[in-house]
Formats: C-alpha cells, structure tokens, sequence
C-alpha cells in the first residue's frame, strides 16, 4: 500500500508540473468535456484520472468541491485517508468523476477507468430511495435532517438523471461502457425519479404548482427545510431548472406535459413583473442589493410561501418536526441570555396571510436567534423586539441580501421561451404562443431566411445573416425589411417584441409592423444605459380584432435591435378565404373565420360597420 501511495504521489507531483491549459478550468469544466477531444487519452489525462480512482471512496463514489486536477499533497493524502467516508452526490459530485472516468475509458480502452465508472453507478444505484429519489450522502446521516431529504437543490436529481439517461441511449462516451442489463437498470431508475419528480410536485388545495428544494422522502412527499434560511416552500429557482430537464424529456406522456404546462401557469402567475434585483453600494459603503422597477424583466422568490390547506399542513408538519428534534439556540443581548426552542422561533413571525409572497430568513452564527425565523422584507426595515425584550430583524440585511440568492429571474426565460418553443414542439399547430428565436431556429439557408422549430420562417431583403445575442435574442438590423411566414393553418392575434437595442450610442424602435408606420417612441426601445447593461423591453401588439394571416412584415429605425418575439396564435377556421356571391352582385367573404359583406370592394361586417 505504502509503495501505491508512493508513486501516486509521484504522479500527482508530476501532473501539478505537467498542467497547463487544463489547470485553467475548474473540475466540473474538465469533467464536462471543455479540452479537446483528443486530449483525454494523453498521459496528462490519464494521470489525473489515476488520482480519481485513489480518492474514490470505498462505496463507490466521490466528496464535493474537490478539484481533483490539481490537489495539493494535503488535500491528496486527506481524501486518500478518508477512502471510507462518505459519497456525495451534491454540487455535480460522483457524476461528474464518471463523466471524466467515460472520456478517458473512451479515448484509451483502459478497463481500469471502465471498472472505476461502475463502481460509481453502482453507489448511485444503492443510493436510490424507494420513492425513486436521491439524498446527498451515502450513507444517510440518519439524524433527520435536511441532508437525507429527497434533494433538488443544486440540480442533485437533474444531475443523476441526465447520466442515467445518457448511459441507458449508449452512445458517445458511454458506448457499451456497460453491458445490456446495466442500460435497462438505468432507465427504469430514470423512470422512477421522473416518477418521483411527479409525487413531489406541490398540489395546493387541488391545483399542482411547482417544487421546492427538498422534500419529504415518503408520501405524500410534502415540501421541507433545508438549512436555516430554507424555508419550506415553492423554490422559483429549483422549479425553473426542473422544468427545463422535464422539458429536454422526448415524446413526453400527457400527464408529464399537463404536470409541465401547471408549474409554467402557476409560476407566471405568481411572479413580481417589471422588478430586478440590482448590485450597488449603499450609502453606508457596503456592497448589497436591492430591488429596482425594470420593465419586461420579473422576479420570483427563491422560496414562495404555500398557501391554502396545503400550506397549513406543510408548515404545521414544520413546526412539529422542530418541536420533536428538540433542539435551543442561544443569543446573549446587553448581557443577558435569551434561549429559544427552534419550533418557537420557526412560530414567531410566520403569517398565513403572506400565503404566495417570497419568504425570507437569515442563518448568521452570530444571532442564531433568527434560525428559522420568518421574514417577509427583501430591503431594510426597523429593528423589532420580540415578546422576550430581545431585538430581532424584520428584513434581510446588506451581508446577508449579498451573500445569498434570495430573489431572481430564474423563471422568466423558462416561461418565455422555453415552455413556448416546447408547447409548439408537442402540441402542433392547435394554437397557442409560438417563439421566433435562436432557441428555436433550427436552420440558417444563406443570409436570408431563417427557419424555427415550429414553422414558422424569417426572410429579410438584405441578406442579412442570422445571428445570436445573449443565446435568447436574434441581432437583426435597422433599414432592412423583415418578413415573418405564418404556417397556413394559423393566424396571430398577438405579438409580444421583447429586447434591447444593441449600442449604447442609439436608440432602436420597431417603426413598421404588419404594413403599418409607427413614430418612434411607440415600439422604443432605448440605448444602453450608463451602466453598460442592456435596458430590456417587452411591447405587446394586439391583432385580435383582424388577425394576420399569411405575412408579417416589419422594420427596424436605428442600430441594431436584439429580439425575441412570442406569437399567440389562434387556429384558422377554413384555412383559406372563402367568397359566395349572391344573385344580386353582393358577396358574402369568409375572412379568417369571419363573415364579412363585400359590396363595390368595400368589406363590412353582418352589423354594417366598415372592416
């Protein structure tokens, strides 16, 4: 054993000499895929894959945070030592040692690196829960805790899921990486975590919502704590990035899609519009946070209080869980000591009637009478004291509101652009909210027409090129015409431009749209602000009264305007214009579903009035 450790230390003093471009990227980066192709069968390589098999624990997976490309002799030796820890599977740790583990496997043929892989699948598959979910140790802490919860915090399930998923389709690195049996095991255990994905999801008084970050690991599977500033709660972050995997899932059953089509409802339904959270210096010199007005950008909660029966149930459940743990904390103020049970501090301040806001609470060491304490104030306010004379805060406080995520964007592109993009995918051209943008475009043919998922085409008549802006919006010029193809079956009725213009030294307005010339303060969209961040802007456009039907021309004023546009669109009842002319010269027009009198080349409508 000695003389193994050895010349691992040989090698590992090697590779901190040998490393060059590879030292510049983090583990998960290396792990992922971000060398060249070629290089995971180089020594280099393969020394440092030597290294993840030293330090896999004796179950079969490996410790978080480690950056196993580049260990000190310390940290070598620690995770050698501890070969009978724990594995993790939290913040990317066991999947992402095996995705590296597959590249090298794949690039030499090495059994060793193959043999080290199923070892650590081997751990995932002992670490399934029979809810079909997974916790962030094996072993399980056993004391009740947040830490053997059913976890979707840090994308844990989405993570494992992703490599079941990629092993059980045996392609690219995972190529008969295992045999016939081990696929099959693996999609089942893909199945079941869907599955359990289903059960968890938050079913308030009859209507389903979405997650939160944990949950309990037996029916009814309800929502839990995670630390002391994790309430239970619907996480607007953990639901976005579950419901961008759920969408990734192919030719999804109808009740996945109906479960997907609730949290995208229930999310956009309760989210703060037109706020951002913004980076500044406060007054007193600190860096912190607050929330400004934004227009077209909205904010969720990390944590959104539940309501209803539901709620009364998850955070009664709450409250006797802390009851029963039985633990106190302790706060010394003007020299006295004030104790707490967890449970009466939990009790304290939280407020039904707060049901769908953003919950709050702080865990600092130094006042762990705020352990589990409900806030519901993002920005300063007073001071309170509680009904013992000990003072507490009401709201979050500068180190606090920066050294935590409470509030975000998480959702927004989610429920703009994904969930359409998919709908459009699954639901065909039934109608609905169509995208146009570089997550839906799927073909560039020459410089001028630009093709998307869903039907729809883009040509200009300048021979202008496709090109991207933030990966979410299409850069398109000013002065070039640009035509938008309605698929035959569909008509718009609604046009949602959300952007910004693309200089900080010009204004951008869409001044055409649909044949029709608008000045340019009315589809404005204005130049970067002094700060250097683009100022997004969101116009809706209304065509229900005549809706458009074929074409949808539209023009540019300025520079370059950056855009994504949602169309809402509604079935074609005949699909094309119809005429029946009458024994006295009038016809009768049916014009998108409508019935329209045309008389000496006038239209009116059966009431008379001019279309």
């Amino acid at each position: 054993m000695k003389k193994v450790l050895a010349i691992l230390l040989f090698v590992m003093c090697h590779v901190s000499i040998a490393l060059s471009a590879v030292s510049d990227l983090t583990w998960y980066q290396v792990c992922m895929g971000q060398m060249p192709v070629d290089w995971y069968g180089s020594a280099e390589a393969q020394e440092i894959a030597d290294i993840v098999i030293a330090v896999q624990k004796n179950n079969g997976g490996w410790m978080k945070n480690d950056q196993l490309h580049k260990l000190s002799s310390a940290d070598y030796q620690r995770l050698v030592n501890d070969k009978d820890g724990r594995s993790c599977l939290d913040n990317v740790a066991t999947t992402q040692e095996m995705r590296y583990l597959a590249r090298v496997w794949k690039a030499t043929g090495n059994d060793i690196y193959r043999q080290a892989f199923l070892r650590g699948l081997q751990m995932i598959q002992t670490a399934q829960k029979g809810s079909g979910g997974w916790s962030q140790y094996l072993p399980l802490s056993n004391d009740n805790g947040y830490q053997d919860y059913i976890t979707f915090n840090d994308d844990l399930m989405v993570n494992i899921m992703k490599l079941l998923r990629d092993i059980s389709q045996n392609q690219g690195d995972f190529a008969n990486i295992t045999d016939a049996a081990t696929r099959t095991w693996c999609q089942t255990a893909f199945d079941r975590a869907l599955q359990c994905i289903l059960d968890c999801q938050i079913n308030i008084d009859g209507t389903y919502a979405a997650w939160c970050a944990q949950h309990d690991t037996v029916a009814p599977y309800l929502p839990t704590e995670g630390r002391p500033q994790e309430l239970p709660s619907i996480s607007g972050y953990e639901s976005a990035n579950l419901l961008t995997f759920l969408m990734s899932i192919e030719d999804p059953s109808d009740e996945l899609k109906s479960r997907i089509t609730a949290a995208v409802n229930w999310l956009d339904a309760h989210k703060i519009p037109n706020r951002a959270v913004e980076d500044y210096t406060n007054a007193a010199g600190q860096k912190d946070r607050r929330i400004i007005e934004k227009n077209g950008t909205h904010l969720w909660g990390r944590f959104i209080q539940i309501g209803g029966n539901t709620g009364t149930q998850v955070y009664n459940k709450f409250f006797d869980k802390l009851k029963n743990r039985g633990k106190t904390r302790s706060y010394t103020y003007n020299g006295v000591k004030y104790t707490y049970t967890e449970e009466e501090l939990a009790r304290a301040n939280y407020d039904p009637s707060k049901a769908y806001e953003p919950v709050f609470a702080i865990y600092k060491d130094s006042i762990p009478h705020m352990f589990y304490r409900f806030i519901y104030n993002y920005e300063d306010t007073p001071i309170a004291f509680d009904n013992k004379g000990c003072p507490y805060y009401t709201s979050l406080f500068p180190g606090v509101r920066m050294g935590y995520q409470y509030m975000g964007s998480w959702c927004q592109r989610v429920i703009e652009v994904e969930y359409p993009a998919w709908e459009a995918k699954y639901a065909g051209h039934d109608g609905g909210t169509y995208v146009l943008s570089p997550e839906t475009c799927v073909s560039k043919n020459g410089d001028k027409t630009y093709t998307f998922s869903n039907a729809f085409t883009i040509t200009n008549d300048g021979s202008w090129g496709y090109t991207v802006a933030k990966k979410i919006y299409m850069k398109l010029a000013a002065d070039i015409t640009y035509t938008i193809h309605i698929p035959d079956d569909l008509q718009v009725t609604e046009a949602t431009i959300r952007g910004y213009a693309n200089y900080d030294d010009a204004d951008a307005s869409i001044t055409m749209w649909n044949n029709v010339s608008y000045p340019d303060d009315t589809y404005f969209f204005p130049r970067t602000g002094a700060d250097g961040k683009n100022i997004i802007v969101s116009h809706t456009i209304d065509h229900s009264d005549r809706p458009v039907t074929g074409e949808l021309p539209f023009k540019i004023k300025g520079k370059q305007l950056c855009i994504a546009i949602t169309l809402t669109c509604t079935q074609r009842t005949s699909g094309l214009e119809s005429n029946q002319q009458s024994a006295t010269g009038v016809q009768k027009v049916m014009r998108n579903g409508q019935i329209l009198i045309l008389r000496d080349g006038i239209e009116y409508t059966i009431l008379g009035s001019q279309f």
